[in-house]
This record gives structure tokens, sequence and C-alpha cells, in this order.
């Protein structure tokens, strides 16, 4: 009987050895491909929770913006010196759900705001 028990607990001993090598294996690669996203521009990161791994997105700094809309806005009334209307710029920029229109709506008014942009007779204009 304890032969069979010492061949258990040897098994049991490689099955460790292969799961600890093939654990860093993965996580090798899941390493090089945070690397990648960061590359990218995308801030995620790694993290051990119960029982298992997951790849998250790192928590949002409070305050900082999460994407270029004001520079996508600015680009497309720099593009028309004549100007453009709110729905003009919405239509240009294919806004057709609300979250979009808002999110435009929102980086107009910054612009407007810091003085990149004018806002006459309801044709936003850069400066």
């Amino acid at each position: 009987m304890s032969s069979v028990l010492e061949k258990i607990r040897e098994l049991d001993a490689q099955k460790a050895q292969l799961l600890s090598e093939a654990k860093k294996e993965a996580m090798a690669a899941a390493h090089k491909a945070i690397a990648s996203l960061a590359e990218l521009g995308f801030n995620y990161s790694l993290v051990q929770g119960e029982g298992s791994g997951s790849i998250s997105r790192a928590p949002r700094m409070p305050g900082t913006r999460r994407s270029g809309v004001r520079e996508e806005v600015l680009a497309v009334i720099e593009a028309n010196p004549s100007g453009l209307g709110r729905a003009a710029i919405l239509k240009e920029m294919g806004a057709e759900d609300k979250a979009s229109q808002q999110s435009i709506s929102n980086a107009l008014a910054a612009l407007k705001k810091v003085g990149t942009v004018t806002a006459d007779g309801g044709l936003y204009k850069a400066r």
C-alpha cells in the first residue's frame, strides 16, 4: 500500500512542477501582451484575484480625460475654415447615438471655454 501512496506523491509533485512551468510561460506571454497594449497607448495591468489572475484596465486617475474627442472635434473644425454648426460637426464625425453626441457637445464647450474655438452665429471656427 505504501508504494501506491509514494507513487501518488511523486505524481502530485510532477503535476505541481508542470503547473508551475506552464504558469511561468503563460505569465510571460501575458506580460508581453500587456507591454504590446501599453505601446499602443492602452493602460492595462495584470492582477492576481482569488484563485485566478485576470487582466484589467488600470484605474483612471480622477480628473483625466479618457479619449481624444476634443482633438478630433478640433480637427473637423480646422478642416472647415468657414465654420461648422453643431449638427454638421455631429454628421461629419458620424455621431448617431446620444452618448457620442453628448461627448462631442462636451468637447465643443470645453474647446470654446479655453478659447481654441469660437462660436459665432451658431458656427464653430478655429482660432
